[in-house]
């Protein structure tokens, strides 16, 4: 671990990071607590924050911009990191992240690394366990947010492997840089589609920000197009299927600024496309089977979803994702979010409709291993045929 520590600069996996990742890993899970200072227990113990304060009001206090451990794990950091412990050692009602504010509020530095170049920032976005609070509280406190540990990655890359949207979108608020890249070349922005849709989702929108665009059709499912109101069931305009509204009263408030907008679903903006299903089929997620290699799987197993699914019902709207694959053999994969109507489209049922919808999505999707992805709105009108409308692309989906 030393010699691979104290070569200069950013470590990559050929220079050792692979291995040195495995060893910190090993080591980390024999850091014995009780074995600590007195401070150093309060912190990451989280029993107390009277605890803390009484240990630092003593004449003999450690200096709380110090250090502990063979890993140099500052205060701060080692509160964090005390969250998961509860989880193995309870009481409770711990008091870890009242205990950081109250360190950063009596002067512990935020961005002190330990030999792994981790600040409490990297800990709290570190999956499985990502502490969403705490990544907070430490970025409103200045915490930096492009800091790189000694294999060259910022906490974005953390938060995508994880998967985590809401994480993802803090730190992108908070100035998160996607283009800086780690010892092996690799940045967020460079990575972020194979750690699934909901990152990529969260990405996206804030790439089309940074760009001055406007947002993208469906950008914000849960919101009215009119006061912004965010809930669940919004109507959405029968018309064009592509915004939503709270009301009725709200729609029509609307009409004026939507209507130059607004494409109904016709021969000049749809392609009809006619869907096949077959039994005994399988969906994968790519950004499963890259977590599992990470060590990061979230217990899901994709494998077990049917690949396609008959509609159990006739007629309806709905967003479908529809992917191109790599292979031009394979098929258009197309499903929505409910993964309750699912379905494969060969080139054979309808050249020109094919032709079409794969040239969109490649142009104007986003691209990943197992080839492009993008969503429309549909009409699904009878099990051997789904009307896409590919006059305009909707943002980026969860799913």
């Amino acid at each position: 671990m030393r010699r691979i520590l104290s070569k200069p600069g950013f470590i990559s996996s050929q220079m050792g990071g692979t291995q040195l990742r495995q060893m910190c890993q090993m080591a980390s899970v024999k850091l014995d607590p009780l074995k600590l200072s007195p401070l150093a227990q309060a912190c990451m113990m989280g029993h107390s924050l009277d605890a803390v304060k009484e240990v630092l009001s003593r004449a003999d206090a450690p200096d709380i911009k110090g250090t502990e451990t063979p890993f140099q794990l500052g205060y701060v950091s080692l509160a964090v990191l005390g969250v998961n412990r509860h989880k193995c050692f309870p009481p409770c009602n711990p008091e870890n992240l009242a205990i950081v504010e109250y360190l950063v509020q009596s002067g512990a530095p935020l961005d002190v690394p330990d030999i792994f170049g981790h600040t409490a920032l990297h800990h709290a976005c570190t999956p499985p366990d990502i502490k969403l609070q705490f990544a907070k509280s430490l970025l409103q406190h200045g915490a930096n947010v492009n800091a790189q540990n000694r294999y060259g990655e910022v906490p974005l890359f953390f938060a995508l492997q994880g998967g985590d949207a809401k994480l993802t979108d803090l730190l992108m608020e908070h100035g998160a840089n996607m283009d800086i890249q780690d010892a092996n070349g690799d940045s967020p922005r460079k990575m972020y589609v194979v750690f699934g849709a909901e990152v990529t989702a969260t990405i996206r929108k804030w790439e089309r920000r940074q760009a001055g665009e406007v947002a993208a059709p469906c950008e914000a499912r849960k919101r009215c197009e009119s006061c912004g109101t965010e809930q669940s069931g919004l109507r959405q305009c029968a018309r064009c299927h592509t915004v939503r509204y709270c009301s009725v009263e709200c729609q029509r408030a609307h009409w004026p600024t939507h209507r130059p907008d607004c494409r109904a679903f016709s021969p000049s903006t749809t392609v009809t496309l006619k869907p096949q299903f077959y039994d005994n089929t399988a969906a994968y997620s790519t950004a499963d089977f890259v977590r599992e290699r990470f060590g990061l799987s979230r217990g899901t197993k994709s494998a077990e979803r049917a690949g396609t699914q008959v509609p159990s019902s006739g007629n309806r709207r709905m967003i479908v994702k529809i992917q191109v694959p790599v292979s031009s053999t394979t098929g258009l994969l197309i499903y929505n979010r409910q993964r309750d109507f699912s379905c494969i489209t060969h080139r054979n049922t309808g050249a020109e409709a094919y032709d079409t919808v794969a040239q969109i999505v490649r142009s104007k999707g986003v691209g990943g291993t197992n080839g492009h992805k993008a969503y429309f709105a549909a009409e699904l009108r009878g099990r051997d045929e789904l009307v896409v409308k590919v006059s305009e692309v909707l943002a980026e989906q969860p799913f």
